[in-house]
C-alpha cells in the first residue's frame, strides 16, 4: 500500500475552475475530480455570478489571463462580494507580465499562486491548503461542466 497517497476528502468541496485553455481546463478538472473534489469549470469569468448564485463554491481557481474578463478583474470583484472565498490564481500565458500578474493576485488575497506550467500534484496540494482554513460544510455542486 502506498502510504504517500493523500487521504480522500470526507466532504467533497466544490471547486470552480476558470481557464480559457480547453486542454488545461479539462486536465485540471479531471485531476481535481480524481482527488475527490466536486468540480465545475468555465472558459472565462463571465458567468461567475451565476455559479455563485446556483451553488456554494468553496474554492475558485482562476487563470489570470483570459479573454472577455481576466482573473484580476474577477478577484477584485470577489474581494467585495465574497471576501472569504479562497482563490488560487494561475498564470503562464504572458511571460513578460506573468510575475506582475501573480504579484497582483497575491496582493488581492490569493491563497496561492501557481506559475504555468505546474505539476498537477502542486495544484491538488494548493487546493487542499487553501481549503484548510475554510470553515463550514460544502454544499453539493451543480452538475460539472
Amino acid at each position: 500500500m502506498n502510504t504517500t497517497a493523500p487521504k480522500p476528502l470526507t466532504i467533497a468541496p466544490c471547486v470552480l475552475v476558470l481557464e480559457d485553455n480547453e486542454a488545461y481546463r479539462t486536465l485540471m478538472t479531471e485531476v481535481l475530480a480524481t482527488a475527490g473534489f466536486d468540480v465545475l469549470s468555465a472558459p472565462d469569468g463571465r458567468g461567475i455570478t451565476r455559479f455563485l448564485n446556483e451553488c456554494r463554491i468553496d474554492l475558485l481557481i482562476t487563470d489570470l489571463s483570459m479573454p472577455e474578463r481576466d482573473g484580476i478583474e474577477i478577484m477584485t470583484e470577489l474581494r467585495y462580494s465574497h471576501p472569504h472565498l479562497p482563490i488560487i490564481a494561475v498564470s503562464g500565458d504572458m511571460p513578460l507580465n506573468r510575475e506582475l500578474y501573480l504579484t497582483l493576485a497575491e496582493k488581492l488575497g490569493a491563497a496561492r499562486v501557481l506559475s504555468k506550467p505546474f505539476k498537477m500534484d502542486q495544484l491538488i496540494a494548493a487546493a487542499r491548503e487553501a481549503l484548510a482554513t475554510h470553515n463550514g460544510p460544502a454544499a453539493p455542486c451543480a452538475a460539472a461542466t
